[in-house]
């Protein structure tokens, strides 16, 4: 399974792409349209990071972004700028969104030896305490963000019994119910997956360069 990259463009964008891989055409102008060769659909605007998420989930490859105006806000949410489609040099460096699916079959890939996957997700809290969460900001270094998350798998995969392992954390504004983190760990067999797994959560916690403000009803505060 592909990660599903995102290219901000119209129609012909949506046409050239697809030439390339299975693609969808994602139409956010007041309301959302989604077509592709075997898919049609239509929904409320505020679903489309779901909608994005059930591409990558049915395999696709591409996803082109039509919002006009809109694609700012949907920038902010993701957590990431959506580039142009530019010709076929594009596809290489436009951003990819993950799904717990996508980072548990890519720990998968070549694990031949192995029959158990350990997973971890982190969600956002509706309470902390007693204070009412509206949503969490995350940022980062995005520099040596993906170093540091290769460094932490690393650091997982030297445990005994474990093919791969592979992290993912959201940047950007998550609202509560909504993931944060995925991890997976892929072992020989179950009894060596839950120590690094464990391992893998602390890791992430002290090695990744992402901050988080909390934004309440009554204030916010950076951890």
């Amino acid at each position: 399974m592909r990660d599903l990259k995102l290219l901000a463009g119209d129609d012909k964008a949506y046409a050239e792409v697809k030439k390339f891989g299975r693609t969808a055409f994602v139409r956010i102008l007041g309301h959302l349209f989604v077509e592709s060769e075997d898919l049609k659909l239509n929904g409320r605007s505020e679903l489309f990071e779901k909608i994005l998420e059930s591409l990558a989930d049915l395999g696709y490859e591409f996803a082109v972004i039509d919002a006009g105006e809109e694609i700012a806000k949907i920038e902010e949410k993701l957590g990431f700028v959506i580039p142009a489609f530019d010709g076929s040099s594009s596809l290489d460096s436009a951003p990819e969104l993950e799904t717990l699916r996508t980072v548990v079959e890519k720990a998968k890939k070549g694990a031949d030896t192995c029959g158990a996957v350990g997973a971890f997700v982190g969600f956002v809290r509706r309470l902390e305490g007693d204070r009412v969460v509206e949503r969490l900001e995350y940022e980062a270094f995005k520099e040596i963000l993906y170093q540091k998350i290769a460094e932490v798998e690393g650091k997982v995969k030297s445990f005994p019994g474990i093919a791969n392992a592979k992290l993912y954390h959201k940047v950007g504004k998550v609202r509560p119910g909504e993931d944060i983190v995925y991890i997976a760990v892929v072992g020989e067999h179950r009894k060596d997956i839950w120590a690094p797994l464990m391992s893998a959560v602390e890791l992430m916690k002290t090695e990744l360069p992402v901050w988080k403000k909390e934004v309440f009803k009554n204030g916010e505060r950076w951890v």
